[in-house]
This record gives C-alpha cells, sequence and structure tokens, in this order.
C-alpha cells in the first residue's frame, strides 16, 4: 500500500511539474503587458467629418467661435471615462476656451452624479447629454471615451481613445498638419 501511495504521489508532483512547464511556454510566448494598448486611438469611421451641428447646447456654444476645439465625450458607464474624467478636471482647471466635455448617460442625474465625483461639474464646459442623444444626432457618435476635433465650429476628426495624453498629442499633431496645409 505505502509503495501504491508512493507512485501516486510521484505522478501527481511530476503532472504538476508539467503543467508548470507548460505555463512557462505559454507565458513567455504571451507579449508583456505595457501601455501599447491604451496608448491605441482609432478614427471612428461613422462619424460626420464636416459636419457642422444645427445647434450648439449652451454649455457647447464657444466651441463653434473657436479655431480649434476639443471636446471629449465620456461616460458615465464607461470605465475607461472613469480614469479619464479625473485627468480631464485638470486641465479644466487651468481653463483653456477651446476644451469642453461631454457626459453621455442614461439619466441626466447619473450624468450630473459623474461630473461632480470627478470634478467636473464646477466648469462652464460641461454638457449633460442624456442617452448621448445630441452626440449621436449631429456626429453619429455613439462610443467613449470620444475626442471631437473642431475647426471653426465643424467637425474635422472623431477619434476613440483610452489615453488623455496621447490623444492630445494626436490632436495636436492633427490641428498641426491641418493649420500647415490652409
Amino acid at each position: 500500500m505505502i509503495l501504491f501511495l508512493s507512485v501516486v504521489v510521484f505522478l501527481l508532483a511530476a503532472a504538476v511539474v508539467v503543467v508548470f512547464a507548460m505555463l512557462g511556454e505559454l507565458a513567455s510566448r504571451v507579449p508583456a503587458p505595457d501601455d501599447d494598448g491604451r496608448r491605441r486611438i482609432e478614427s471612428i469611421d461613422t462619424a460626420k467629418a464636416g459636419h457642422r451641428p444645427s445647434y450648439w447646447p449652451a454649455a457647447l456654444a464657444h466651441v463653434a467661435d473657436q479655431e480649434y476645439a476639443l471636446v471629449l465625450v465620456l461616460s458615465s458607464t464607461c470605465s475607461s471615462c472613469e480614469t479619464i474624467a479625473g485627468q480631464v478636471r485638470t486641465m479644466l482647471d487651468r481653463g483653456p476656451a477651446n476644451l469642453a466635455v461631454i457626459v453621455a448617460c442614461p439619466a441626466r442625474e447619473r450624468g450630473e452624479h459623474f461630473a461632480a465625483v470627478h470634478g467636473i461639474d464646477r466648469h462652464d464646459a460641461l454638457f449633460v447629454d442624456e442617452d448621448g442623444a445630441w452626440v449621436k444626432r449631429e456626429f453619429a457618435v455613439d462610443t467613449s471615451p470620444a475626442a471631437l476635433l473642431f475647426r471653426n465650429g465643424t467637425l474635422q476628426s472623431a477619434l476613440l481613445f483610452w489615453d488623455l495624453p496621447a490623444v492630445l498629442n494626436a490632436v495636436g499633431s492633427l490641428s498641426t498638419a491641418d493649420q500647415e496645409v490652409a
């Protein structure tokens, strides 16, 4: 009986060693986690580039008057938006006139709560868009976080992003390229 139990324990130990060896091999084939995925930016192909809205909500009216403006679309149901909202507060506190935020939410109260929690509710450049209705209707953007780049009130591009510094860098290069062409 002892001999049988010894053989079983030996086989179990060998099986554990094989499993860990297989996990090690698998781990060597999977790339190490880094920020490249977060820094990825994608164009929103469905967006109505070249479109000027039929009307601007009061909180966004200043966007129409800017040569270049950036409107960030965040959602109260998006986990990436939670992280980005804290970074946006810092930008809004500096007071750039060419930045605005849209919080798309299922109910106005939820959007207001999201803005309050992240400290972006005390800025005039905030528009709570119930069900994202305005941004969907005007620009065909129904995803978040999104960055909408405007020139003289006309949508130039719409980008899906997960990292605020990466999108700011991309938007800066887009507007610079546009300025050079003009």
